[in-house]
């Protein structure tokens, strides 16, 4: 094992996550919106299985917005001018992205509802 290397590929690594907070809005939306999620998690005291969960639907809205900017970054690089099949390709990038959005977002309704709901139950006097 090359440490050397490893370090350089570790570092690129988080340059490129810097870079994509950095450079990219919606990027830092996913971001302010895991901190939300993840502070309801410990508010709501959910289980490890549930967070799991929730961790593994965050790590996949990133993954698909890391893609699209690396897309779209290489279509802009390969054809600067405006070009119908690039608009479509970026276009079907920025579905993905909005459909695995609206997927986590799903998942952590269903699990974050019924705690909710149990948080209220607790507050109603009996």
């Amino acid at each position: 094992m090359n440490i050397r290397r490893l370090r350089k590929s570790f570092g690129s690594a988080f340059v490129g996550l810097y870079r994509l907070l950095r450079d990219e809005q919606n990027a830092r939306i996913h971001l302010l919106i895991t901190v939300l999620v993840f502070t309801t998690a410990i508010i709501l005291h959910i289980d490890r299985i549930e967070a799991a969960i929730i961790f593994m639907a965050i790590i996949l809205v990133f993954g698909m917005e890391i893609i699209n900017t690396a897309i779209e970054d290489l279509l802009d690089h390969l054809h600067p001018q405006k070009h119908q099949t690039v608009a479509r390709i970026k276009d079907a990038m920025s579905g993905a992205v909005l459909i695995t959005a609206i997927i986590a977002t799903v998942v952590a309704i269903l699990i974050f509802a019924p705690h909710i709901m149990d948080s209220i139950k607790d507050l109603k006097p009996n």
